[in-house]
């Protein structure tokens, strides 16, 4: 009975991750410019196969007039507890510098109160879908884009229900920073256990995620009240900086702010709260905000997929440049499918660009293709060097909170980058205590162990075991879950 109900809380599990689908800004022009340049020749380039001896060709220089901003990229994913405030939060940040016109924001204003929701205007800049909207919560991860003095960031809005959470890792896993948000009318909610905040924190530091500012939201609905800041703000970074988590403490810093006002966020105007807080505004905060080590541009290009669609003979795709160059002209080789082709154009930041390097997200990938043999899970790589694309590895392990220890032979979700995959524990090989490996293998694994495990995966994915040197992608990095709660995370050992 217990594995019946494993098994189907696993396909539940599925089920949720599957339907995750990252929704780019896509500027309308942008996709007529992708349909118009689907020729007829298109499908016969797709036919066509590339020869191998040209695989290596240089990557394609930027054009004279092409102006390239020296500012670095930096991708933010939001996280927190449902209802939050995620969504408004980050809506009305866009409003405030630009990147969301009167007009569209009047619509929204509109159309969110013909349904009841006048409050979630600013969310709806964010939450596109439908359901979305009639629900006000957020299910899929949205992709935005906005900029400010010294850092240009791509915004990835994750969501906090805990249905949801497969899809908040396509959008985490994609991430250099966190912005963490946390509700202060409903704080406990989210950080007892069975809460978000806890298990996106962890979630966060085990996908390699860097650096957390914390919002301290909706400070506004109890009068801007300095104690209920400090009292959240030592519960939280008694976590953040604990054993559970263990992420440095100078990497941390805390924001008192309301989404739904916009006190704090470009400027405090508040008498209340500047009474005393004369730290940074959210927009400042994130403007100190350092790029993480990148992989070579001159390594082998890697180009983790997490959304695709069909215009015309061209399939488009979505996802972040891992490491390597990638070009227009250039020829790639996609896996698991095998197939070889011509990058057609690439889309960054809503505009057309000749080059991308490690730390871009791409809104648009063209290749002359059809689309079943590109899939949200697989990667744009080099010809000749290819990743590896198998159904067994080898990873090392972090056991979480879980009920009942893991055993050999336990079926799991596997998290891997932007695939996500049913996998079996085939063996349990060694535990590690105090970074050294014992020669008894263990029996089952529980709260706190560090193991080597074998996996089974049930179709061949990419991965890429742990590099000696250079920082870790996240195409090594893997979360294990069941039963609808994470039970584990860690990086590829060997393949």
């Amino acid at each position: 009975a217990a594995a019946a109900a494993a098994a189907s809380s696993s396909a539940t599990d599925a089920a949720a991750a599957k339907s995750s689908k990252s929704k780019s800004d896509f500027k309308p022009d942008a996709r007529k410019a992708a349909e118009s340049a689907s020729a007829p020749s298109a499908s016969a380039a797709a036919s066509k196969e590339v020869e191998e001896d040209d695989a290596d060709d240089p990557p394609a220089a930027p054009a004279a007039d092409d102006k390239v901003d020296s500012r670095p990229n930096i991708s933010l994913v939001v996280i927190g507890h449902v209802d939050a405030g995620k969504s408004t939060l980050m809506g009305h940040l866009l409003c405030l510098v630009g990147n969301v016109s009167s007009k569209q924001m009047h619509k929204f204003e509109k159309e969110s109160k013909q349904i009841g929701k006048a409050s979630f205007a600013f969310a709806w800049v964010l939450d596109e879908g439908e359901d979305e909207r009639e629900r006000g919560v957020t299910i899929d991860v949205c992709v935005k884009h906005f900029e400010t003095k010294s850092r240009l960031f791509t915004i990835l809005d994750a969501p906090g229900h805990r249905d949801f959470v497969p899809n908040m890792l396509q959008g985490a896993v994609q991430a250099d920073v966190a912005l963490v948000v946390v509700d202060v009318s409903h704080f406990e909610a989210g950080f007892e256990r069975g809460g978000q905040t806890k298990e996106h924190l962890q979630l966060a530091r085990s996908l390699g995620i860097s650096q957390l500012v914390v919002a301290v939201n909706k400070l506004d609905t109890c009068g801007w009240d300095q104690n209920v800041f400090e009292t959240i703000k030592g519960k939280l970074h008694a976590f953040i900086v604990g054993p559970e988590c263990g992420f440095k403490e100078s990497v941390v810093s805390y924001i008192p702010l309301s989404g739904f006002s916009g006190e704090n966020m470009l400027e405090s105007k508040e008498e209340a709260l500047k009474a005393w807080w004369q730290g940074p505004t959210l927009i400042e905060s994130l403007d100190t905000l350092k790029p993480p080590p990148r992989a070579p541009a001159d390594g082998p290009l890697r180009v983790c997929i997490s959304d695709l669609y069909k215009s015309g003979a061209t399939s488009c795709l979505s996802g972040k440049v891992e490491s390597g160059t990638i070009s227009t002209g250039q020829k790639v080789l996609l896996l698991p499918s095998g197939e070889q082709t011509q990058v057609k154009s690439l889309q960054c930041r809503s505009d057309a660009v000749r080059t991308a390097r490690p730390g871009d997200y791409l809104d648009s990938l063209a290749l002359p293709v059809e689309l079943q043999f590109a899939s949200i899970g697989g990667v744009v790589c080099d010809i000749k060097r290819p990743i590896p694309c198998v159904d067994t590895f080898q990873a090392q392990l972090l056991v979480f909170d879980v009920d009942i220890p893991i055993m050999r032979g336990q079926q799991v979700m596997c998290y891997l980058h932007t695939e996500t995959v049913t996998a079996t524990i085939s063996r349990l090989e060694k535990l590690i205590i105090k970074g050294k490996p014992q020669d008894k293998r263990p029996k089952c694994l529980q709260k706190g162990n560090v193991a080597i495990v074998s996996l089974q995966a049930s179709k061949k994915v990419c991965v890429e075991p742990k590099s000696a040197s250079g920082p870790v992608t996240s195409l090594s990095r893997l979360i294990l879950r069941d039963r609808g709660s994470t039970i584990a995370a860690g990086v590829v050992l060997s393949v």
